[in-house]
């Protein structure tokens, strides 16, 4: 019997970070440290901590910050089909935008992905979540 279950949340997401930091590593020649993934709904977050290039870092201590913020606009401008192509793949469902954002300040690169529609998801309590939605949906007057 072939068993066509899913991928759980879990799986999705962790598959979303080896993927994010395989992409880094294939085009940029730069090994990620950290990355976290959220899925919630339509909306995929990903966070990558010490995401700033040698490159960059080298500018950036030679007073050419104006420079090394170009080249991580540049950067980010290259990687978001890239980012759209394998949240596509991975979750299975059409990204409808992407926006990326990174600052020297923290080191940190922010990627935002909405989806088309929710990604069928394995395990999920859809029961929680409608009723999660019910009750953001109420009057804010009620008290249940």
């Amino acid at each position: 019997m072939e068993e066509s279950l899913s991928p759980t949340l879990e799986q999705l997401q962790q598959e979303l970070v080896q993927q994010v930091i395989e992409l880094y590593r294939t085009h940029l020649g730069y090994k990620l440290p950290q990355v976290s993934c959220h899925i919630v709904d339509r909306t995929v977050t990903i966070l990558a901590d010490d995401s700033i290039t040698r490159l960059e870092q080298f500018l950036g201590e030679n007073q050419q910050t104006d420079l090394a913020s170009q080249v991580r606009t540049n950067l980010l401008k290259f990687l978001e089909p890239h980012l759209q192509s394998l949240i596509e793949q991975t979750i299975g469902v059409p990204v409808v935008d992407v926006i990326c954002n990174s600052t020297f300040e923290t080191g940190r690169t922010s990627i935002v992905a909405l989806l088309d529609s929710a990604p069928n998801i394995s395990g999920l309590d859809t029961t929680r979540r409608v009723k999660q939605r019910l009750k953001s949906d109420s009057n804010p007057d009620s008290d249940k």
